[in-house]
């Protein structure tokens, strides 16, 4: 065993709870663990020293769906199971206003648009789908008017020849993803919980009373250093990466490109914007713009997406032509075959809360709430 004295004793032994995945679920659920039982030593165990996941690489949308994304979840879902969801989203997001501060994540309330683009088999809702879609969704959204046309004004710096219409929704927002999770990893620390980053749980042994945490290091010289740590209570938060804990878990790892422009000092459109049903997105970030997605296009090699990405931007913000890419990267989203997260206990003492389906931001914190109230309510 090559972990210290220290740090074995002081952060990795007497622990109350470990939760394993330090995103935006995992760190909420330590921070609601600590409110609820403040004598309580928790680590949060991250792999990644920036939070790996969607955490630190989404593209900072805080949204709730699309219209034609909430059609798509009615008919799949059903309408009460897809209401159910749309409401935890606006909670969510709520919530992670309230708890973090807008001013703290970099919250702009710019509004979003979905762009119906012509060549493709999404079209463009009528009159009576948009009052039908209102009606629903205002049962989770208290507002009348969640999504209306789009008006010309709307359109500023889009290429209105390129797309069949618009959807316009004022009620979603865009936040600063890096700001975000500091500003929630600080929350954690002062509130004495440990942030333990750049270990991996290798794996882990549910027993019954206290359970075993198999905690994982590179060492200098290229080996492994491992630990095994007791805890009475896990919450397993790893999202995409939940297989690796729980091989029969419904979640598969889906990857998303995210590409970012140079600045573009005069950019007009300054709003989030969502395009095949969810599948496409692109966004004003500090007068740069950034589109990603595109798993629908069904294109294995990563230079035939880059360039299928960089032809939509081009072809719909003109102002973007010719301007080149200064950041790539590549996040993995938690999907399965619902879009509906999963929240239940395992075991007594372990709770899995994983499947955020690329609205980490959305149900992120609300996901940790409920993992926690389920743990204490066994």
């Amino acid at each position: 065993m090559a972990f210290s004295y220290w740090e074995s004793t002081e952060w990795l032994e007497g622990l109350d709870l470990i939760v394993i995945g330090g995103g935006i679920v995992g760190v909420s659920a330590a921070l609601h663990a600590k409110s609820k039982r403040p004598n309580w030593k928790i680590a949060v165990i991250e792999r990644d020293s920036f939070g790996g996941g969607g955490s630190t690489k989404n593209a900072g949308f805080a949204c709730f769906g699309s219209m034609t994304e909430l059609m798509h979840d009615r008919a799949t879902l059903g309408d009460t199971e897809a209401l159910t969801l749309l409401k935890k989203r606006i909670d969510g997001l709520k919530l992670l206003r309230k708890t973090l501060g807008d001013k703290a994540i970099g919250y702009q309330e710019c509004g979003s648009l979905e762009l119906i683009r012509k060549g493709t088999n999404y079209e463009m809702p009528d009159q009576v789908a948009f009052a039908e879609m209102n009606e629903w969704a205002e049962q989770a959204t208290s507002s009348a008017s969640t999504f209306h046309v789009a008006k010309a004004n709307e359109l500023n710096g889009i290429d209105g020849a390129r797309i069949n219409g618009a959807v316009s929704s004022p009620l979603e927002g865009a936040i600063d993803t890096g700001k975000m999770i500091l500003t929630l990893r600080s929350m954690a620390q002062k509130k004495g919980i440990r942030l333990l980053l750049g270990l991996n749980v290798k794996d882990w042994e549910r027993g019954d009373g206290m359970h075993r945490v198999q905690v994982q290091r590179l060492s200098a010289d290229g080996g492994e250093d491992n630990l095994w740590a007791e805890t009475p209570r896990v919450i397993i938060a790893t999202n995409a990466f939940a297989k690796e804990l729980m091989p029969s878990c419904d979640v598969q790892p889906q990857p998303n490109v995210v590409l970012v422009t140079a600045p573009i000092p005069a950019l007009k459109f300054n709003r989030t914007v969502h395009m095949d049903a969810g599948y496409l997105y692109a966004r004003n970030v500090q007068n740069r713009m950034l589109i990603g997605g595109g798993r629908h296009l069904g294109l294995e090699r990563e230079e035939e997406l880059v360039k299928a990405l960089t032809s939509v931007l081009n072809t719909l913000f003109p102002e973007t032509d010719g301007t080149p890419f200064e950041y790539k990267w590549t996040g993995l989203l938690g999907v399965g075959t619902t879009r509906n997260p999963i929240v239940k206990s395992v075991h007594p003492g372990c709770v899995i809360a994983v499947r955020m389906g690329g609205m980490g931001v959305a149900i992120g914190m609300q996901l940790g709430q409920e993992c926690i109230n389920l743990l204490l309510a066994e």
